[in-house]
């Protein structure tokens, strides 16, 4: 294999999927992930991550998640002939050489199989998301997390002594959307970083409307960052935030009908019974993001609660989760 890619990263659901690790088969596993891996580590410093130069968390983390690394030849090897998964998800750290590593990887995987390839980066220039493209990616991802300019300064910009900027990373979702296209280009959004309701419903209307899908995170406390002690968001205040980005991707709720309450919470200017109806399939509260690409456990501990649901909701479970969301009569 004519690669210089030496070791990858893999989640460690992941390497039980194709059988590196020995473990359980996850039926509700439906996206390969991997993460390139270099020995320095992330030249980012994110507050929320434990990769950031600051964390004093394992090396092997990202967010809930285990992701040792392994010789990239013996995954290739061991890559399942049929079509164990319905996507290839590539997450990056920040360092020089990272795109010609995601290439190199994307490149080889596409010899093997057809499935979609997303790459999560940092924002890129244009050549080297053609490069991408040419490489076999079908999406790309660049990672906001925070709703507001102020808010992604504080978390993972300039007051982090980082070189993330809010209006870089904007102008690499443009760059990426004239490149990959409209239902190809996604953004994060993580919840409970310190937003207003109304801040995370107005970017929501922003992204959607400019043709970037948005894949939600809640919040996760993870020991060694620098928001250890900081706690995940209110559940009934991140089932509102579902349902207003699910509503926007059905072209039901414009910005007009988001109103914010004197208790800080949204309430939604739709009929309830179109409300309800658009809701009950559930599938408002199962992961978002890239399609096909469901993160079992990224944000939730075993014990619950489950903000994202890899999987189709019993019917109980949607009643529930509509009810927290104090928007449906």
């Amino acid at each position: 294999m004519m690669n210089l890619v030496e070791r990858v990263r893999l989640s460690l659901g992941t390497a039980i999927q194709i059988g590196i690790e020995p473990g359980n088969k996850d039926p509700n596993f439906t996206t390969a992930f991997l993460m390139t891996y270099r020995m320095n580590g992330c030249e980012a410093n994110c507050a929320f991550c434990p990769q950031a130069q600051e964390s004093t968390s394992a090396s092997d983390r990202l967010s809930r998640i285990s992701w040792p690394d392994y010789d990239f030849s013996i995954v290739v090897q061991r890559w399942p002939t049929s079509d164990l998964f319905r996507r290839i998800c590539i997450q990056t750290i920040c360092y020089p050489e990272v795109v010609q590593d995601a290439i190199e990887i994307a490149s080889e995987l596409r010899k093997i199989t057809k499935i979609p390839i997303s790459v999560a980066v940092h924002p890129i220039s244009k050549d080297n998301m053609f490069r991408l493209k040419e490489a076999g990616v079908s999406s790309i991802g660049i990672a906001l997390d925070a709703s507001t300019q102020e808010l992604f300064e504080d978390i993972k910009g300039k007051n982090r002594g980082a070189t993330y900027r809010w209006k870089s990373h904007r102008l690499g979702l443009e760059n990426a959307l004239q490149i990959f296209g409209k239902g190809n280009v996604t953004t994060h959004l993580i919840i409970g970083l310190g937003e207003t309701e109304k801040e995370a419903a107005d970017f929501l209307i922003e992204m959607y409307e400019t043709g970037i899908s948005v894949g939600l995170f809640a919040f996760t406390n993870i020991k060694g960052t620098s928001l250890e002690d900081k706690s995940p968001p209110n559940l009934s205040s991140y089932r509102r935030i579902q349902v207003v980005r699910h509503l926007i991707s059905l072209g039901i709720l414009k910005s007009e009908q988001i109103n914010e309450n004197t208790d800080g919470s949204i309430s939604l200017g739709v009929d309830s019974k179109i409300m309800r109806e658009a809701l009950s399939s559930g599938a408002a509260f199962q992961v978002t993001g890239c399609k096909g690409c469901n993160r079992p456990f990224y944000n939730e501990r075993p014990r619950g609660p489950m903000y994202n649901y890899p999987r189709s909701l019993s019917q109980d479970e949607i009643s529930k989760a509509i009810e927290d969301t104090d928007l449906v009569a």
